[in-house]
């Protein structure tokens, strides 16, 4: 059972990276502003990517774990004491967030015909969200005797979403009139990892008369995976990343689909707005264990539907001295988690879906106000952003921004981009404060709820500028 956890937890931190960053969307020079909207217009004849260093993302929202509420320093600044009350007492009761996520670009390339600007990507993404609440800590720090009585039963929760995939996409841009883009990106994916609660929570309830404790769990959740994992009855779990090697194409069994969606629409030539539907799409998985449990109803410790302890007997102390091994095999025996192998398995994106509005101020300047959202394991995660974007000489392009995200205000954004022939560097972060509001960047990065920076090199070529909107062609329309 420890081993199974523990696999769950890596799985979770190896997605320390994240999808398409916020303020890389209004940085109008660089050629990945239109992931996060297919129609955006890219400003030139042709691109191509070096292969996984042309996008590269790293970020992590974290409202819980956070340096200052766990570790208590000296006046030299070394660590002396963990503060465990403290960091329960800052959780919230419910809705507290680890999301992780990644977005790495191995090949990419993009052209413009007569009609079309066309590009391609294969990328390798991530994409993990973990919600828990603030009873799943507080029951391991205060243990039971703070949670005496009916009406004040501790009940921990969490939810997990973790996808891992491949994905080909396939993106075309046009304008179809002097008002409108269109675009489309239709994907092709691969699952590598999914691993997924339905429901995994627990009440605990401590008897005031005698200290008796019931206890009732729900467990029910599912682990896929390209690499062979094979779950024992006690829950250990064994997995053979050399069976992959052995057999390449396992690594394409796990076929899905998905596609992004966008549109732009230019008022005039200073006015316009844009929306896209990202990552609409699913993934068929054809292996996997689906894993359940609950109480044990004929258990000699069962009592309406609950475990039952009210204490050791003394045929269970002498149990525990004589046969320690044994006795804790028949405890894990009154909390049975049920497994079995999933033949096959549909399962959803998160999907996410961006309006904007704009305002062009010149050639080059421009304001913007995005608000977008998130879907993930039927749970909904908004955040609104609002932007400036300025390029110089076609070759110098800033954006600073400002977003405000559940449980996190302080989100300044910063991108810089250098366009030197076809040669093009650039950097971005969505919190910018994450890494400024500290002598040590570690300690700072552990005391944000969101970090991201998102960085890469690529060539492009050919300036292209967006066609002007005459001033009768405004007047004809509205006629």
């Amino acid at each position: 059972m420890k081993k199974f956890i523990l696999s769950i937890l890596i799985l979770c931190s190896l997605s320390i990276f994240a999808q398409d960053g916020t303020t890389l969307h209004f940085m109008r020079l660089n050629p990945y502003s239109n992931f996060s909207n297919p129609s955006s217009f890219l400003q030139y004849k042709g691109y191509i990517g070096i292969p996984a260093i042309s996008n590269i993302n790293v970020a992590v929202t974290n409202t819980g774990f956070h340096y200052n509420t766990l570790f208590g320093t000296n006046t030299e600044g070394v660590v002396n004491t963990i503060k465990l009350n403290d960091f329960v007492e800052k959780l919230s009761k419910n809705g507290n967030y680890l999301n992780t996520n990644i977005a790495l670009n191995i090949i990419d390339f993009g052209f413009r015909t007569k009609h079309l600007m066309v590009s391609f990507s294969y990328r390798i993404r991530v994409d993990e969200y973990f919600n828990y609440n603030k009873d799943l800590f507080a029951l391991p720090v205060y243990g039971n005797l703070k949670f005496v009585g009916e009406a004040n039963a501790v009940k921990p929760n969490l939810n997990l979403c973790l996808n891992a995939y491949q994905e080909f996409g396939i993106g075309f841009q046009a304008q179809v009139s002097p008002h409108v883009y269109i675009g489309v990106r239709p994907k092709l994916l691969f699952g590598i990892v999914n691993a997924k609660t339905q429901t995994a929570q627990a009440t605990l309830y401590t008897d005031p008369s005698n200290y008796a404790m019931k206890l009732n769990y729900q467990m029910d959740a599912s682990l896929r995976s390209i690499v062979p994992i094979n779950i024992s009855d006690n829950f250990n779990v064994e997995i053979d990343p050399q069976a992959l090697l052995k057999d390449w194409k396992s690594a394409f069994k796990n076929v899905g689909g998905a596609i992004d969606l966008g549109a732009t629409y230019r008022i005039n030539e200073h006015w316009g707005v844009a929306a896209s539907v990202l990552d609409l799409g699913f993934i068929c998985w054809n292996t996997g264990q689906h894993i359940y449990g609950t109480i044990d109803s004929s258990s000699t410790r069962y009592n309406d539907g609950s475990f039952l302890f009210n204490g050791l007997t003394m045929a269970d102390i002498e149990k525990i001295k004589n046969d320690p091994e044994g006795f804790k095999n028949e405890l894990l025996g009154y909390f049975p988690l049920n497994h079995e192998t999933l033949n096959k398995s549909v399962t959803a994106l998160s999907s996410r879906f961006l309006v904007e509005g704009y305002y062009n101020l010149g050639k080059y300047h421009r304001f913007s106000a995005l608000f977008q959202g998130r879907i993930v394991n039927r749970q909904f995660i908004p955040s609104f952003t609002v932007a400036w974007n300025g390029n110089f000489l076609n070759i110098f392009d800033l954006c600073v921004n400002y977003t405000i995200t559940p449980h996190s205000y302080t989100n300044l954004g910063v991108g810089i981009g250098f366009n030197l022939g076809v040669f093009h560097i650039y950097a971005a972060t969505d919190n910018l404060i994450a890494i400024c509001n500290s002598k040590s960047i570690q300690r700072s990065l552990l005391n944000t709820n969101n970090a991201n920076v998102q960085l890469g090199i690529v060539f492009d070529w050919g300036k292209v500028q967006e066609s002007k909107i005459e001033k009768k062609q405004i007047i004809n329309d509205a006629q």
